[in-house]
């Protein structure tokens, strides 16, 4: 297992960040190895724009999960009516850090 270096505070920030320069290219760094290799992928009701976020490093395999999340405006987004196999954005299987465990 990834060790887990970063806040949960740290990936909500880094999170915020990446969102803001949505839809066009990112730079934010990872909180937890420092790489430039952040992805998100957000699904759900695309004629709401809300859903969930998985928001990952491709580096060090480390991320959060949000749930119930505004979708940035021009933000790629999957429908959730998509089968998850059929899906464009391919979520690898990260080590997932949870709120109790980094506080």
């Amino acid at each position: 297992m990834q060790a887990l270096t970063a806040s949960w505070a740290g990936w909500v920030a880094a999170y915020e960040q990446h969102c803001k320069a949505l839809p066009g290219p990112t730079h934010t760094v990872c909180p937890n190895c420092g790489a430039d290799e952040l992805r998100v992928m957000f699904a759900g009701r695309t004629e709401r724009r809300t859903g969930y976020a998985a928001f990952w490093c491709e580096g060090c395999l480390v991320g959060i999960h949000l749930g119930r999340c505004a979708v940035p405006e021009g933000a790629a987004m999957e429908s959730l009516d998509t089968p998850v196999e059929q899906r464009a954005v391919r979520v690898p299987n990260y080590t997932m850090l949870w709120p109790d465990e980094a506080e």
